[in-house]
């Protein structure tokens, strides 16, 4: 086919094809836009990454800092500040190790201010605050004790469902307190526990708001 109609179809053509083209263009924008982080919502996968962080900060904090000398109480009272620090306001935590001071602690505390760091009551369904159990009864924060925390990888998880997830790990304390006979670190196992339960992302911030805490077993994949 010859002539102007030949030439008018050829046109038509280039053009349709130019328009899809363009098209397929803009889709791809919008979608590569749609995979975009927005302000204040991280992808899944950053969550994730978020929620990690936050338990590696809960075994940094305890974790002794001189493990020769042990931690003086002014390292020990800002150990607890940057563990409470890792909790909402009204987090809370269910202690259920089998020792006398099992119970509930919730709020979350200061350990300068008596009045929200109280020691532990007789009461299991209201032992105190957060500070109360990190001051009082959690081993790695006690002056005595040269622990360090170790959570096996593969047993860590965390699920994220919009502001909020469920967390999933363990804390395997060890005495790293020298032997007096060869001067290294004797690794002693001291206490293992579970840490199951909740974070929420709070202006951008995952944060704890509840635990139960049971003995782990043996970490076995």
């Amino acid at each position: 086919m010859s002539g102007p109609l030949a030439s008018i179809q050829s046109k038509e053509k280039m053009k349709t094809k130019t328009l899809m083209r363009i098209a397929a263009i803009v889709s791809m924008i919008i979608v590569g836009i749609g995979l975009l982080p927005t302000a204040g919502h991280a992808l899944p996968r950053a969550q994730i990454e978020e929620l990690n962080e936050l338990q590696a900060a809960f075994h940094r904090a305890g974790t002794v800092k001189d493990p020769v000398n042990g931690d003086a109480a002014e390292v020990i009272t800002q150990r607890i500040k940057d563990m409470l620090a890792l909790w909402t306001s009204n987090g809370s935590l269910n202690f259920a190790a089998g020792t006398p001071r099992d119970g509930t602690y919730a709020g979350n505390g200061d350990p300068d201010d008596a009045t929200t760091c109280p020691t532990p009551s007789a009461d299991p369904s209201n032992r105190g605050t957060l500070c109360t159990f990190f001051k009082y009864v959690a081993g790695s924060f006690q002056p005595a004790n040269k622990f360090v925390s170790l959570a096996p990888s593969y047993l860590t998880s965390f699920t994220v469902k919009g502001n909020s997830a469920t967390v999933s790990f363990q804390c395997h304390f060890f005495n790293v307190a020298e032997d007096p006979m060869t001067m290294l670190p004797m690794w002693t196992a001291a206490t293992h526990l579970a840490f199951q339960g909740t974070a929420k992302r709070v202006k951008g911030h995952w944060l704890f708001t509840h635990a139960d805490v049971p003995v782990a077993g043996v970490p076995v994949p």
